[in-house]
């Protein structure tokens, strides 16, 4: 059985996401790569992705789900043990990073979950408290019967990370966070201006007061995996 499967959620990115399949696929050992295109306006990175890659497992949904809808279509087919997050709008991806995360949960599988903090998020430079860089990271590495329990409930379409994190911490698992180099796409570049705030500015001011996410920002995955 293949150990770990890599979900990759894209919408509106262009060809970006063959960026990301790209890096991915020097993964070694190579992951079982799943891309999942979330209801794109524009087909042209599902197409280039069809006609490019035969190894892989692609998805289109037929109208836009949120992040949480596109993983959980994707989760029907994973076929691993574990299963790798990693978002179709990254760029500047150092591999070596991923890498050493997989290869350091599947050595020792007490470990649960294992975040990759986005050491150049600008956010987190600005408001270090907020710990966004690893709380709201998207990429992650977790045991795939965990992820299927996550979604045991419904999710709202742009809240997983969260959720992710309050299902671990209810449950006691062990998660700890490894650094990882890359740059993220605002939803402003995804949505267009206004509309990016629209959508972003809520769900800032949520996670700034919101109990659960104060309990999150406070006391979870506060230990490096060394």
């Amino acid at each position: 059985m293949i150990k770990v499967s890599c979900i990759i959620p894209f919408y509106n990115e262009s060809l970006n996401p063959l960026y990301v399949i790209e890096s991915v696929r020097k993964l070694r050992p190579r992951p079982e790569i799943i891309a999942v295109d979330d209801g794109s306006d524009d087909n042209s990175a599902f197409m280039a992705l069809k006609q490019k890659y035969k190894d892989i497992v692609l998805l289109k949904l037929s109208k836009n789900k949120g992040k949480a809808g596109a993983i959980k279509s994707a989760l029907a087919h994973v076929t691993s043990n574990y299963v790798l997050l990693i978002d179709g709008d990254l760029s500047s991806i150092k591999e070596y990073g991923i890498t050493k995360a997989v290869d350091r949960i599947i050595k020792n599988p007490e470990i649960d979950m294992i975040i990759l903090r986005r050491t150049n998020d600008k956010t987190a430079a600005y408001l270090p408290f907020l710990r966004d860089d690893i709380i709201l990271s998207g990429q992650r590495i977790l045991k795939t019967e965990d992820l299927r329990k996550v979604f045991a409930k419904t999710i709202n379409g742009y809240k997983l990370e969260s959720e992710i994190n309050s299902f671990m911490m209810k449950r006691n698992k062990k998660v700890f966070w490894m650094p990882l180099s890359i740059k993220n796409r605002h939803k402003q570049h995804k949505w267009g201006y206004w509309e990016g705030i629209k959508i972003g500015l809520p769900g800032f001011f949520r996670y700034m007061f919101s109990p659960e996410m104060v309990r999150q920002i406070l006391f979870f995955c506060k230990e490096e995996a060394i």
